[in-house]
């Protein structure tokens, strides 16, 4: 019997936690898989969008963080994200990373983990940042996002703060490797109409800079021993 079989539901063993630490740092600092997660990114950008994800902010860009956090729940590795109300100015009912804008002298990373405290209830900061995933430019609402890494050793009791936050999901990572939950779907708005590639889980449909971040993500993920019964 393993370690991680004497732990409770919503837990990892340390051994297990120290792998995914390590492989991660050792993911995320390897100059080889470069192209893996610029593929990661590409495939999920709309249709529309002509790669202005990927391009260089404008000088009035807003600096901006979020928050991938890794926790083990009942049904292994999760995602915590957010469903924005529907009375949001930027990007209402969408389902986002917890993060957001830059507050006065604070570095990105202070922000990524004050945002996700603000938005799901949990001071202080409960996962250890490993590093951080490739910039992107959120040309409509006009951010310039940094995504970061986090480890938890343990499922945490959020209470999501509820004008800023309208759902909490928790995303399994298994949906990130196994292919079968990437699905093409078309939107429209207006006159206007899109196609782009989205993560489906349960109810939830995930697309643009969320999903661009979480298939980067994904790349790094498939290449992990500790992930490798999931591909």
């Amino acid at each position: 019997m393993n370690e991680s079989e004497h732990e409770p539901a919503g837990q990892a063993g340390r051994s297990e936690v120290g792998r995914l630490k390590q492989q991660l740092r050792a993911c995320l600092g390897d100059g080889t898989l470069a192209s893996a997660r610029d593929q990661g990114r590409a495939q999920f950008s709309p249709s529309l969008s002509y790669g202005r994800h990927f391009g260089p902010p404008t000088p009035a860009a807003k600096p901006a963080a979020v928050m991938l956090l890794l926790e083990p729940r009942e049904n292994g590795w999760c995602i915590p994200l957010t469903r924005r109300p529907n009375h949001l100015p930027d990007h209402p009912g969408q389902i986002s990373f917890p993060g957001g804008r830059l507050e006065g002298n604070e570095t990105y990373q202070q922000a990524a983990e004050r945002e996700f405290g603000e938005e799901l209830g949990v001071r202080p900061f409960p996962g250890e940042v490993i590093g951080r995933l490739q910039p992107l430019y959120v040309y409509n609402s006009n951010y310039f996002v940094w995504p970061f890494v986090a480890v938890c050793d343990h499922a945490q009791d959020y209470t999501p703060f509820s004008p800023e936050v309208e759902q909490l999901i928790h995303l399994p990572l298994r949906c990130l490797i196994d292919r079968r939950y990437s699905v093409q779907a078309s939107f429209s708005r207006g006159l206007v109409t899109w196609k782009a590639l989205t993560i489906q889980f349960e109810q939830a449909q995930i697309w643009g800079a969320t999903a661009i971040m979480l298939g980067e993500f994904a790349a790094i993920a498939r290449r992990m021993d500790l992930f490798a019964e999931a591909l």
